[in-house]
This record gives C-alpha cells, sequence and structure tokens, in this order.
C-alpha cells in the first residue's frame, strides 16, 4: 500500500499553497492591472481618431460640377494681313482688319448665343432703376403719360409745348423744359386747386428729378406759392439761392411735406420773389389762368436777365393755354408748355 506522503516538489519550485499563488497572479497584482489600463486606453484613442477620420470623409461633400459653355462665337483664326491671302482665303477678304495693323475686328455675335444670354442673366426691372419718389399718383419720366407732339416753342414732348433753352453751364430739366446755367429758381403753385389729380404730388416729384440732375457747381432756389409765397431757405436759414449740394438737395425733400394745396393764388408775389434773386433760369408752374397781359407788362419790368420756362396744369384736353403765360415765357427767352393733369397715371 503506497504511502499517502506528500509528493516532493521539482528543485527551485516555491512550496506555496493553491490560495497563495491565485492571491499572487496578474488578475490580482496591481501592477499588472494599471498597465493593462494603460494599453486600452491608448487603443481606445487610436480607434476613436480613426473612426473620426473615416466619418469626416463620409459628410465632406463631393466637388461641385460646373458646365461651362461657351455662349458666343469666337474667331479661333491667326490674323490676316491686310491684303494677304489665306488658306481657305484666296482673295483676304475672310477677316476684316481694324485700325491697328493685324488685329483682327470682333467676332461676329450669334443671335442663338444672345436669345440663351438674355434668358440666363437677369434683367433690372423699372422699379430698379427708378429712383425713390413721393406718393401720388405714378407718372413717367417727367410727370406725363407718354405722349408727343411739336411744342409751341419749337420743342417735342407729352402735352403741347416744351422747349430746349439757350443757356450755358450746368444744365436740367423740369417737365420737359430743358435749359442750362448757373442757377435756377423753382416758382410752383400750391393753391388749393393743386389737389385735382395729385397735382401738387406731380410738382413735388418732379422738382426733386430736376434737382438730382443739377451739378453741385450751380445754385437754386425754391419758391412755393399761393396768396403768400414761401421761400425755401439753407442750413442757415437764409431764404433764396443755395449751392446744389447733397445735403441741400436733401433738405428740400425734408421741407416738401410741410406744402400742403390750400388757399388762392397770387403769381405777381411769387415771381417778384424768385426775381430778386437773379437767377438765370426760372421755372414756373401754375394751375391757374389769372395772368394779364398788364400783369405781363410789369413782370418785364423786374425780371432782369432770368429765362422763365413756363408749365401750366389744366384739365381740359387740347386747350391752347393761357396767352399771357405764353407771352412772358418768349418775352424772356424762354418756353411755355401745357399738360392736361387728365394724363396723370393714379
Amino acid at each position: 500500500m503506497k504511502s499517502l506522503e506528500k509528493p516532493e516538489l521539482p528543485e527551485g519550485a516555491d512550496d506555496l499553497s493553491t490560495g497563495e499563488r491565485l492571491r499572487r497572479s496578474p488578475l490580482t497584482d496591481p501592477r499588472a492591472l494599471i498597465s493593462s489600463l494603460m494599453i486600452h486606453v491608448v487603443l481606445l484613442g487610436v480607434a476613436s481618431v480613426l473612426a473620426l477620420q473615416v466619418v469626416g470623409a463620409r459628410e465632406e461633400p463631393a466637388p461641385s460640377r460646373t458646365l461651362l459653355g461657351e455662349l458666343e462665337s469666337t474667331d479661333n483664326r491667326a490674323p490676316v494681313e491686310a491684303g494677304g491671302g489665306g488658306e481657305g482665303d484666296p482673295d483676304g477678304q475672310g477677316a476684316e482688319i481694324s485700325a491697328e495693323r493685324g488685329i483682327p475686328s470682333p467676332p461676329t455675335r450669334d443671335p442663338a448665343a444672345d436669345a440663351l444670354l438674355s434668358e440666363v442673366l437677369p434683367t433690372q426691372t423699372s422699379a430698379e432703376t427708378t429712383s425713390p419718389t413721393l406718393p401720388g399718383p405714378s407718372t413717367s419720366v417727367t410727370g406725363l403719360m407718354a405722349a408727343s407732339g411739336p411744342g409751341d416753342s419749337g420743342g417735342k414732348g407729352g402735352g403741347s409745348g416744351g422747349g430746349t433753352g439757350q443757356g450755358t453751364g450746368p444744365g436740367t430739366e423740369f417737365f420737359g423744359m430743358r435749359d442750362r446755367g448757373g442757377s435756377f429758381a423753382y416758382v410752383i403753385d400750391c393753391s388749393g386747386s393743386m389737389t385735382a389729380r395729385g397735382s401738387l404730388d406731380v410738382a413735388k416729384r418732379e422738382l426733386l428729378t430736376s434737382l438730382a440732375r443739377i451739378s453741385p457747381d450751380a445754385r437754386f432756389a425754391v419758391v412755393f406759392y399761393n396768396l403768400n409765397a414761401q421761400v425755401f431757405t439753407d442750413p442757415s436759414g437764409r431764404p433764396g439761392l443755395m449751392a446744389a449740394t447733397p445735403s441741400n438737395k436733401a433738405r428740400v425733400r425734408t421741407l416738401l411735406a410741410g406744402v400742403q394745396p390750400d388757399g388762392g393764388t397770387d403769381h405777381m408775389q411769387a415771381l417778384k420773389a424768385a426775381f430778386a434773386f437773379q437767377p438765370e433760369v426760372i421755372f414756373f408752374l401754375t394751375d391757374a389762368d389769372l395772368i394779364t397781359r398788364q400783369d405781363v407788362a410789369e413782370l418785364m419790368l423786374h425780371v432782369g436777365k432770368a429765362r422763365i420756362q413756363a408749365v401750366e396744369f389744366g384739365q381740359v384736353s387740347g386747350l391752347g393755354g393761357s396767352v399771357p403765360l405764353k407771352s412772358l415765357a418768349k418775352a424772356t427767352g424762354g418756353s411755355y408748355r401745357y399738360i392736361d393733369v387728365n394724363t396723370f397715371l393714379r
């Protein structure tokens, strides 16, 4: 019967119990656990970086592709010397030569390409190119519906009359009445009858349009009148001619808000106030035919060198207009124009 004695261990082996061996395994060794944890953290970090790169590459949009097309024909032929022939052009007439030797003329435009280009490119509407205006009846360019006819003073335009002055210097236009000069005065009726078809609003808009054309080198004055004359002042409070600077033009726009149609009409007082400023050109607008020949004779004593460009508003189509007012304009070297306010667009 074999002995139950404990077997002898090989030389160099530790005589440890099973519990002691478990306590000393890598699973319970703190140093081994820390090392393993650090290795896993590094591996996790590397995996995260790789995953982000893959996701970023998927989200990056593919480069857009643009289809380029040539909308105009292009002449790729080499320049031909004047008088010389070329291959396929024995007479030397295939390409026109400009004033500079050896430079070919611009290529001929292709109608089909032009049609395609007009459909692709946006075009400006009239609303985009029109400057801001005051509220009121809509008008075209100079405050009128499109119309044409010979003017009593040789000009052309809507209504009856119109013309061009003979002055020099910066120029402008008021209801189709063109003139040049270094100074301008606007004398505009604002009596109660100017409410018809929004006549006063039309006049205000035309005034701003005319002022916008005046060069800053020129000067201007503005007079609105009924039974009294209201003369616009410059920023210092001085009435009369002021420099046509952007700030003074903007000031006029502000002052227009206080002008309302009201009361009767006194042309003489308003015109004499404008004469006192000694402008080269007076744009005179009224809707009342109250000027007599005696008034014209008196006004001619004070007008000085001013040319009167007269505009009359009326409500009768084809009416010849005020004869005395025509005479006043003609006597000063100016022009006359009659405008039927029924042509104003609402």
